[in-house]
Formats: C-alpha cells, structure tokens, sequence
C-alpha cells in the first residue's frame, strides 16, 4: 500500500509541451478504463469503482484495491530530425470500503497523478559570434491524494464527494551555454516550487433499466471538478560555469550570480465538469462515451504571452466478457474482459489559430482471478483482475515550425477485491 505512494516523484513524461501551465494533465480512472478511451464517469461495477465520479462508489460489493503503472515509447519530430523517448512511473493506487448499512455506500482513498512536467528544449543560435544554445530542463508535476464517499440516495441515484490534497514539486532550469570558448561564461537559473492546495469533486450518477427482466441497463454520469490555488515554498539559483567542460559533463561552479531563499509562488488549478453515458447489458458488455472540459482558459500562462484555452477531451470505448457466468466451467478466455476505445481532446496549449490536438486510440485486456467466498448462506465468486492496457497517441504536428509527439503507452495494472470485515457465525 505504501509503496506505489512514495513513487510519484520519478519522470514519467517527456513531453516538450509539459513546459506550460501544469503540465502534461493526465487522464482520470485506472488501467481498464484506460483500454476504453479513458471513460469512466458512468462505469458502475460491483468489481471496481473510478476516482474520477465518486458516485461509483456505492455499487462495490466488495473491499477493492486498485494500482497501476506504465510506460511510455515514442519519438518527437519536427520537418528535419526527430528523437526517441522512453518514460514511466506508476500511476495510482487506490482503495475502497463497502459499509454494510442499509443504503449501499462505501469510503475511498487514494494517491494518483493529475499532471506530470519532463522536457528537455534545446535551441542553437549559430548567427552569434561566440555561437551558443538555450537549454530548457524541467522536472516533476502535481498528485492528489484523495479521500471519497459515495452513496445510494435513492433507488438508481447516487452521490459521491472527493476531497483532495494536491501536492508536488516542479523544478525548472534555464541554460545558456557557450560549447567552443571558456572566454564568456556560460550561465544556468534554476527554481524550484513545492505546491499544495485543497480541492474537491462532486459526482452524481443515475441508472435506468430498459424493461424489466432485461438486463440492458443505462446510466448518466456527471462530475464537477473543483478548482484551488496551489501555494509553493521554493528557491531561484543562478550561477555561471565553463562551457566547455559542461559539453563533456562536467559543471565547475564559477560564481553565484543570485540565491533567493523562501520564494512563495501561486499557481491555479482550474474547474472542471465531465459527463457520460453507458448502455450496458450485465457484465457481458458496455458502450460508454464520454467528453469533459476543463477551464484553462482561467489561468495564467506565466511561459509565454497567449492565453491558455478550454482543455476539451472527447472520449468512446467498447468492453465485452464473452462469459461472466464465473460459475460455469470454460476456456479461461471467455472471462477475460476485451476492451476498445478512442480519444479526442483540444489542449488548453495556446499558439495563436492553430488548435492544438491529440489523438489516441486504446485496447485493454482484463485477465480475471477468481475465488469464491461465502455470503450468508450463498457461495459467490469474487473476480479480481489484471488489467493490461496499450494506447497509441499522436500529440500536435510536426508543420508550421511545431513538435510532433507519437508514442505507445503500455500500462498494467491491479483490480484485486475480497471480502473483508466478515462476521464469523457457528452454528
């Protein structure tokens, strides 16, 4: 449990554009929903619950546990070079409490990632006499932990609140480097900011069976998102070195040109709202389509003078288990879930009329392991998985003088549920 929590703090992207506002954001919901596009604010399942709608809470049965990680393969390009890229952290872990009350509720707590900061921008001026480059270097991004409730109000209807800790450090360090001549120093200015700031999320959501006896189900997902400030305790350090040493490696401190101590800074972390929809029948197989925006356009864009925009993502996948029927014998393949998705989204990144995009296309895999526990007088199996996920991505374009990012993102992850809590009887 504690494990995945001191993780966060590793690189895991390498996106020159995480160099603006908070960074590269990252898509809410666990590894399963990552094979689906992303969508999970009108998942329901006994098996699993979404951190991104607290109202899913209530449908648990039992004690889940949920963590992931990934990894991410893929390369930057512009009309005459490109380059490879390679990196990965975990990415949540979660847990979840069924209360066996008259009302289906259920407690929630958690650590996961809503955005990462890792890029490295290098850019030559060879018109200049001595020549030299900029280098940009920055590091880290923000994670949330999470405390949530989620409850069944009413038949059908159901209510769910996060509240969040935001927390995490990000560094930047400018360089000038001068590579042919110690004669002018080269300089680097660095700060770095530790954030923290309070939030929360409400979630509702409602479902509507088709006919009865009919298992077809539809259910309306909706969530606002709370926006804070986020308060940073930092340093500024400036210093000038020798180029020529810093090329092969080396840095040799020449002089502190400034140290500032106890810096505050504040940055924003906007509203949001996301809705969706699933038409499912049973466990057998789920539609869901998704779209959410979040309120960039509100914050402050302290890297260039434009404005930041509305980030709009736009999300749709397909699951289906061949047999949930765990009772009956099979092939071990009939009960794995197969999962397919897509994703659009406009990037709150602003460069004048050209919109910014991303598109990604998903597949997932949901490996069941199942056991059987007793309820009451009832034996009834409880089915954990391991979640596999793939997710190629196409961030922007490599015209008009931009980058182009093309990666993979594999990621696996952990749905592992019990029965906790049971009273013991004799008879």
């Amino acid at each position: 449990m504690l494990f995945p929590s001191t993780a966060f703090a590793q690189l895991s992207t390498s996106s020159p554009y995480s160099i603006f506002g908070l960074g590269e954001l990252t898509p809410g919901g666990f590894t399963q929903h990552r094979g689906v596009g992303g969508a999970s604010v009108s998942l329901r399942d006994q098996n699993n619950f979404s951190f991104s709608n607290p109202a899913s809470y209530s449908k648990i049965r039992f004690t889940v546990y949920n963590v992931g990680a990934g990894v991410n393969f893929g390369k930057i390009s512009d009309q005459t070079t490109e380059a490879e890229t390679n990196s990965g952290n975990f990415n949540h872990f979660a847990m979840a409490f069924p209360l066996n009350t008259e009302k289906s509720m259920a407690f929630s707590f958690g650590v996961n990632q809503y955005s990462d900061v890792g890029y490295e921008i290098k850019n030559n001026i060879n018109l200049d006499t001595p020549s030299y480059f900029n280098l940009y270097k920055g590091s880290g991004g923000i994670n949330r932990l999470y405390i949530g409730y989620g409850v069944e109000l009413m038949k059908n209807f159901s209510f769910g609140g996060n509240l969040n800790m935001n927390f995490g450090n990000i560094q930047s360090r400018k360089y000038r480097v001068y590579p042919n001549t110690d004669k002018v120093y080269s300089f680097s200015d660095e700060t770095f900011f530790a954030y923290k700031g309070l939030d929360f999320d409400l979630g509702v959501q409602y479902s509507i069976q088709s006919k009865k006896g009919n298992e077809i189900n539809h259910t309306l997902g909706a969530v606002f998102k709370g926006g804070s400030k986020l308060y940073g305790d930092g340093y500024r350090y400036a210093e000038t070195f020798y180029g020529q040493s810093f090329m092969v490696g080396n840095t040799f401190p020449i002089d502190t040109l400034t140290f500032e101590d106890n810096k505050k800074d504040t940055v924003s972390k906007p509203l949001g709202v996301a809705v969706g929809y699933t038409l499912n029948k049973g466990d057998k197989w789920a539609l869901s389509l998704e779209a959410e925006q979040i309120l960039f356009s509100s914050v402050e864009n302290k890297v260039s003078s434009g404005e930041f925009k509305d980030n709009m993502r736009y999300s749709a996948g397909f699951s289906i288990i061949p047999s949930p029927n765990y009772g009956e014998r099979g092939s071990f393949f009939k009960h794995v879930r197969y999962s397919i998705g897509t994703r659009y989204e406009d990037l709150y990144y602003n460069f004048g009329s050209q919109t910014f995009r991303e598109f990604g296309i998903s597949f997932g895999l949901g490996l069941p392991v199942i056991k059987s526990v007793r309820l009451e007088d009832e034996k009834v199996p409880v089915v954990s998985r391991v979640n596999i996920s793939a997710e190629y991505i196409k961030r922007g374009s490599s015209s008009n003088d931009f980058i182009q990012e093309d990666y993979f993102k594999i990621g696996l992850g952990l749905n592992l549920n019990d029965k906790w809590f049971t009273k013991r009887k004799y008879r």
